[in-house]
């Protein structure tokens, strides 16, 4: 039943990004800008993804660590066992940064850390010091060379 819940809620993100992405493409930014920008901006970022010291998961909704070598920000992905598209590997309890994998929009690619990731989402800002960015697609960067 859980497996079923999850589906409709990517089944329904996906609808809200083709829906918003009809209207507006997404802005180009930069990790390092993403806490600058209006909340719900729809916006394109590439860096790494990296799982934090402590893995904070509401209603298999995590958050875990974007990086472009200079700057993070925290990005919200739904996590599963059995991950489809645009979702994140439940790690183990006792995880290190290695066991980091997230499935990409093609809902068959599986990449690790060292991968570099273009992210789709919208700028989330629950209060004037905190923003995160809630992940709705995730393809492979355009230049895999371009970050460390």
């Amino acid at each position: 039943m859980k497996s079923l819940y999850q589906l409709f809620v990517v089944v329904g993100l996906m609808a809200i990004l083709s829906a918003c992405s009809e209207d507006t493409p997404p802005t180009p930014a930069t990790v390092a800008e993403l806490c600058s920008m209006e909340a719900n901006t729809l916006v394109q970022v590439e860096g790494k993804l990296d799982l934090p010291s402590f893995l904070s998961c509401l209603d298999s909704q995590c958050r875990i660590d974007l990086g472009d070598g200079g700057h993070d920000v925290m990005v919200e992905l739904i996590a599963s066992e059995r991950p489809v598209s645009n979702m994140l590997r439940l790690p183990p309890r006792q995880f290190t940064p290695d066991d980091l994998s997230v499935v990409l929009d093609d809902g068959a690619t599986e990449v690790d850390r060292n991968t570099a990731v273009s992210i789709t989402g919208m700028v989330k800002r629950p209060s004037a010091n905190d923003c995160y960015l809630d992940a709705y697609s995730l393809r492979l960067a355009q230049d895999q060379a371009a970050l460390p």
